[in-house]
């Protein structure tokens, strides 16, 4: 008996009654003993939290498939990885419904579908070409991570016609995400910093500061 037909049946169980549902519900409906399932699952909360793990599995078993995916950009890879949860949580929509909140994004310890999103998004950034090579660090995948969980519980609670909503609030933060972290505006600011300092210029303070932002506005203007 493997650990995803034992969260199968975990999940119909949960979602047939939740007051109902427990380990040894699970092993005697999957006729197996409760011991069998203590070792792969210590609580019934793991059980349930694995619905989570395998989807995250599943999605890098997608990337795996794709011939192409080495070639994406970094927003490409960050908009694969989001829609093809969208679509994973889909099938079980009510069972996430349910569970997403407290079992992933309010959990009182962080979840291991939680350190596998901030790993994976560590990973994206390190591939850039852009800054986000530079910015990398589990400071910017958590934050990103939490950015990504209300996504997910907006999308949970969109009644627009297909989520249209959360798909246009998807697209955009992506997209600026995707702009600011491929830029190299974060090295260009440290370049600029330097010069001030090799150069001197910093000893002018406010003045030489304020020419030069004056100089930046009428460039941008």
């Amino acid at each position: 008996m493997t650990k995803k037909q034992i969260c199968d049946a975990a999940v119909g169980m949960y979602l047939d009654n939740p007051s109902r549902f427990s380990l040894s519900a699970v092993a005697n409906q999957l006729e197996i003993p409760r011991s069998q399932i203590y070792q792969n699952f210590p609580t019934k909360n793991a059980v349930l939290r694995f619905f989570y793990q395998d989807c995250f599995e599943q999605y890098l078993k997608q990337t795996d498939e794709m011939e192409d995916y080495q070639d994406f950009t970094l927003e490409e890879k960050l908009s694969h990885m989001v829609y093809t949860h969208f679509e994973l949580f889909q099938r079980e929509k009510e069972f996430v419904e349910d569970t997403f909140k407290d079992l992933i994004a309010k959990a009182s310890a962080k979840s291991k579908f939680q350190q596998m999103l901030e790993d994976r998004i560590d990973l994206l950034l390190s591939q850039s070409h852009g800054d986000a090579s530079l910015l990398q660090g589990p400071y910017l995948s958590q934050f990103i991570v939490k950015e990504l969980f209300y996504l997910f519980r907006f999308w949970l609670q969109d009644e627009s016609d297909e989520a249209e909503q959360t798909m246009e609030l998807t697209d955009k933060l992506i997209s600026f995400a995707s702009e600011v972290l491929g830029s190299q505006i974060f090295s260009k600011g440290i370049d600029l910093g330097r010069t001030l300092w090799d150069q001197d210029l910093i000893r002018f303070k406010p003045q030489g500061l304020n020419i030069l932002a004056r100089a930046l506005m009428q460039r941008y203007s």
